[in-house]
């Protein structure tokens, strides 16, 4: 032991190293949602899973017309990639609204905020500018972190958190490489 160094200071130093929180899963942040937890019941839990089904199914047709759209070949590999994700994601979810005996949703949202946005990229695509594609796509990730960031916030259960923090992670993984990829484009050009 280090003289220099009181028996008291060790102490406090280990029981701050024992105080010290084991790593979590990342959670949204603070913008993104309001600290809660709602206890949810079943219909609520399928409601919640429903709409998130939307998101992905909605994340889904985004990412294909990306990639049609898209002028770099790197960009239509990595929307086409996310296309086949979001589909999966969506499969995810029905499968789960199922099994909790509820009747999943197989379409996405009419939301206008969503054909507004669509509608931009189109008439960027006009023009066939691969940073208008990037710039709505990143939008509309970013409203897909949101909505999984609140369903989040609920108590949705083991199984059915686990299968919610995953999909926010990889939505979230998402928006930021789209998001980097749009910074990166706006410097070339």
């Amino acid at each position: 032991m280090n003289p220099s160094v009181s028996s008291d200071q060790t102490k406090k130093n280990d029981v701050a190293t024992a105080a010290a929180p084991a790593p979590a899963v990342p959670r949204p942040s603070a913008p993104e949602v309001e600290e809660r937890t709602d206890v949810v019941d079943t219909p609520t839990l399928v409601l919640v899973l429903n709409g998130l089904v939307e998101v992905a199914l909605d994340g889904g047709r985004m990412f294909s017309l990306a990639a049609g759209d898209a002028l770099d070949p790197d960009y239509k590999a990595l929307f086409a990639q996310h296309a086949q994700e979001r589909t999966q994601f969506a499969r995810e979810l029905q499968a789960t609204v199922l099994r909790l005996g509820g009747n999943p949703q197989n379409h996405g949202t009419l939301e206008g905020a969503l054909l507004q946005a669509w509608m931009d990229v189109k008439s960027a695509v006009a023009v066939r500018e691969d940073y208008a594609v990037l710039r709505e796509v990143e939008r509309a990730e970013q409203n897909a972190r949101k909505r999984y960031a609140r369903a989040l916030t609920l108590d949705l259960g083991g199984d059915v958190k686990a299968l919610v923090e995953r999909q926010y992670s990889a939505v979230s993984r998402s928006h930021d490489r789209v998001r980097a990829l749009r910074q990166k484009h706006a410097l070339r050009s």
